[in-house]
């Protein structure tokens, strides 16, 4: 990860960030170092919001992903309502 983004120390990775915020810019510098052929799928770096709310949703659905109101109570206090 450090090699993708700078601010990716260990540290940082471990304390401040979920698995799945560390699977996501991994994905997305995945993508953009090696980018996939044209029309193989939905890119990470181009979905639309939608396309990605509709993502998370299902994994939360089907039981891979549980909501964290914790993590929405700490965002919401540190970056306001969004």
């Amino acid at each position: 990860m450090g090699l993708m983004y700078a601010w990716a120390t260990k540290d940082y990775l471990l304390w401040e960030m979920s698995i799945g915020q560390i699977m996501m810019y991994h994905n997305a510098g995945i993508e953009i170092k090696y980018p996939a052929p044209e029309g193989s799928g939905m890119k990470l770096s181009t979905a639309e919001y939608s396309q990605l709310a509709a993502v998370r949703d299902d994994m939360i659905e089907t039981g891979l992903l549980e909501p964290n109101e914790s993590d929405k109570k700490r965002w919401k206090e540190k970056y306001g309502e969004v």
